[in-house]
């Protein structure tokens, strides 16, 4: 089995005059986090859509030493699990069903009990499971954005991508959900604003206008000069227990 999972090579994507990304390079390996860290529209989601084939991009993108544009839509679910923003699920599924939706690529024709039992688990494990027969769209946005990571789970693949998967939730859901993702032992590459949240990560990849920034161990990334260049603020770093770092803002650059 090879150590490296991802491998992203002079990746970029034009549509119209628009870059939304330039020359992105970086590879992951199994069983590490990485923390993509940036502004709004540096072109986050657009990097964890084109790892999922979703954009006609220029460059290399490998999943496990495989090009990505070789591997089928259900090969590609069968490693890939990913959580968006928000959900734009508006048929009146139950909660139940939408995370049974993860055991798609492992089932032949029909979902059977294990995929169901397997299901709940996730929802149990994400204290979710007395919410199991509720619709899904009457549920809170946090409640909705468990859901879909309770499906990713139960989606059972090695590689998570997670478009800033807390940024519904309360203080106790956040410490909670990154906590799993810290001890879950697969490979996750997830979004965020927030450089506090990094502190459950292995490395750190920063994203300015298209472009990568910087990409490295957390402990040489994560520090106000490169927090003042990412976000064009002055800073003051406050280290937190958990090995994240927050920055209070004090003033524009």
């Amino acid at each position: 089995m090879r150590d490296e999972i991802l491998e992203v090579k002079h990746l970029s994507l034009k549509i119209g005059k628009a870059h939304l990304l330039e020359d992105i390079n970086f590879s992951m390996q199994r069983g590490e986090i990485i923390c993509i860290l940036g502004r709004n529209g540096a072109g986050k989601s657009t990097l964890l859509k084109s790892i999922l084939n979703l954009y006609s991009y220029s460059g290399y993108i490998g999943i496990d030493g495989i090009n990505l544009q070789n591997l089928s839509a259900r090969e590609r679910a069968n490693k890939i699990a990913y959580v968006p923003q928000s959900s734009h699920i508006i048929f009146p599924f139950k909660v139940i069903e939408v995370v049974m939706m993860g055991r798609f690529a492992k089932q032949a024709w029909f979902y059977t009990q294990a995929d169901k039992r397997r299901a709940y688990e996730m929802l149990e494990r994400f204290e979710m499971a007395h919410l199991s027969e509720r619709i899904f769209s009457s549920l809170s946005g946090g409640q909705q954005q468990l859901a879909l990571i309770a499906r990713a789970f139960a989606q059972e693949c090695e590689l998570l991508l997670l478009d800033e998967p807390v940024s519904a939730l309360d203080l106790s859901r956040c410490f909670t959900l990154l906590e799993i993702v810290r001890h879950c032992g697969k490979s996750v590459l997830l979004t965020s604003h927030h450089p506090e949240q990094c502190g459950i990560a292995h490395k750190i990849l920063m994203m300015k206008d298209a472009k990568m920034l910087a990409f490295g161990e957390r402990a040489a990334v994560l520090n106000t000069d490169m927090i003042e260049r990412l976000y064009d603020v002055r800073t003051e770093a406050v280290p937190l227990p958990n090995g994240g770092i927050y920055f209070v803002a004090k003033c524009a650059l």
